[in-house]
């Protein structure tokens, strides 16, 4: 495996997170996800961040390269129609700092924007992809007809892909669940990843859910198999990996993959890909992590928008502790960023009990 960066702290006020207190061995997990190639471009490792609205904007991706590990990070899912009225040097959901590293920029798209305007702007962005989004199912996603409704119709997907792919030769991909229907959804599956190749998509990320399934039902890993098996393309996995040991138990049904994508467990823990990169562990400070973010995301939202960003992180990050509830109950009551501060800072910094085994990275 090729070597791999510590993490690059963007800004001279919070250096790089201390990586000089070794451990403990590898974990890389044999090898698996070492790199990938995409339109004649390596990433190495193939570990990607999973696109998550309210988390993933330019803030969160800057707290996860002060860590490192990972081979690419996603925004959050963009609006076509919207993207193109956005400063993209200022947006928190577009601009992007060179220590991030190669950056996904993920779209939605019904078809009745002008896509050829919004893929224009999209490359000056110098993205290491462009993602469709053909998964999300929120009902307000799909009545806007882009996500998992786009889709569901082959033909104004077909027509989409075209006009992509007439306008932009850049590295393309998407992201996409199971379908409906549980009981018939391998036919139109097929269909839809003969249309992905011969429309000279790079990789498909899959979600193996069913559209109205959300995040109520376990991950069907055991389906990677069958599809990597039907496609050319690289399929990269995502939903519901916590951790090297869901890897190490499941090796039939991740094996085939080409690639990982880690969501919610990177929320909880912005360290995690290095556990997966196999870099050594690191003593995480909890409070400085928080409030690393907290100062991050006031630098590119005004108060009353960062307060709601950090209230959604508090919601993972609460996660890694016993009595986390009251750390997110804390946040949830606070009306300022001064009051979500002090309610962060307070129960984080009264040595709070971990939950479970924390191996720290």
């Amino acid at each position: 495996m090729g070597k791999l960066s510590p993490g690059v702290s963007c800004d001279p006020n919070f250096p790089p997170l201390d990586t000089d207190s070794l451990v403990c061995p590898k974990l890389y997990p044999g090898g698996m996800f070492e790199s990938i190639r995409l339109n004649g471009k390596t990433i190495a490792p193939a570990l990607f961040l999973a696109p998550m609205a309210g988390i993933t904007n330019s803030a969160f991706r800057r707290l996860l390269a002060d860590f490192g590990g990972y081979g690419a990070l996603t925004t959050e899912m963009l609006s076509a129609s919207a993207f193109l009225r956005e400063n993209t040097a200022q947006s928190a959901f577009s601009k992007r700092r060179d220590c991030e590293g190669l950056v996904i920029y993920q779209l939605r798209a019904s078809g009745e924007e002008d896509l050829e305007a919004t893929f224009a702007k999209l490359e000056k962005q110098n993205p290491a992809a462009i993602d469709l989004n053909l998964g999300c199912p929120a009902p307000e996603i799909q009545k806007q007809a882009s996500g998992a409704a786009l889709f569901r119709d082959f033909e104004r997907l077909k027509q989409v892909l075209k006009r992509i792919r007439a306008c932009y030769r850049g590295t393309l991909t998407v992201k996409c669940r199971l379908g409906d229907d549980p009981e018939r959804w391998r036919e139109p599956f097929l269909e839809r990843l003969r249309l992905f190749e011969d429309s000279d998509v790079h990789a498909i990320t899959v979600h193996p859910r069913f559209s109205r399934e959300k995040l109520k039902r376990s991950a069907r890993w055991k389906e990677f198999p069958w599809i990597a098996a039907r496609t050319r393309l690289p399929i990269i996995g995502n939903g519901d990996v916590r951790s090297l040991r869901d890897l190490q138990d499941n090796r039939t049904y991740f094996n085939p993959l080409a690639g990982l994508m880690l969501g919610r467990i990177v929320a909880q823990k912005p360290w995690i890909f290095r556990e997966f990169a196999g870099h050594p562990p690191l003593a995480i400070n909890h409070a400085e992590v928080w409030d690393r973010l907290y100062h991050y995301t006031l630098e590119d939202l005004p108060p009353e928008r960062a307060i709601g960003r950090m209230k959604e992180f508090t919601a993972y990050f609460s996660k890694n502790f016993f009595f986390g509830h009251e750390l997110q109950k804390g946040s949830q009551k606070a009306r300022t960023v001064f009051e979500i501060r002090e309610a962060a800072m307070r129960f984080l910094e009264s040595n709070p009990k971990l939950a479970g085994v924390q191996p720290v990275y």
